[in-house]
């Protein structure tokens, strides 16, 4: 199996120094990774064109800019322009009903922020291109 495939991941996070650390953990545990970094979501949302495989979504990108959509917004505009990008919301979010609304009307997954949150992700990470592998292989 071709293991190889290079994986291109978006990261929405407008904390700079969380995003550089996820940025570089996940630089670390995949070889053929290529990563863009953006502070909000309506930065993400102009370079779709791009077809990123995931986009990993804070959900509170108003920090720093106060006039930032929050990731609910974002996920339904990514969804609508590239409906198969995987999305995970990798947010300290309390309000669990956002949480099932991107889940299950998006088709997301949720990485709580805490201790295990970029071990968790690796996980997911490894999953997805796994199971992309196998779907390009059948194909073939």
């Amino acid at each position: 199996m071709n293991t190889n495939k290079q994986i291109s991941i978006f990261i929405v996070e407008d904390n700079d120094v969380y995003a550089k650390s996820l940025q570089g953990f996940l630089t670390t545990h995949f070889q053929d990774i290529k990563i863009k970094i953006f502070p909000v979501g309506e930065t993400c949302l102009t370079k779709l064109h791009l077809y990123p495989n995931i986009v990993i979504m804070d959900y509170f990108l108003n920090s720093k800019f106060g006039e930032a959509q929050n990731g609910l917004e974002i996920i339904k505009r990514i969804k609508a322009q590239n409906p198969k990008t995987t999305i995970i919301v990798l947010s300290a979010q309390d309000n669990y009903n956002v949480v099932i609304e991107a889940i299950k009307q998006y088709d997301c997954f949720y990485v709580q922020k805490d201790n295990e949150a970029f071990n968790k992700l690796e996980h997911l990470i490894k999953n997805f291109n796994y199971n992309s592998n196998l779907v390009s292989e059948t194909r073939n």
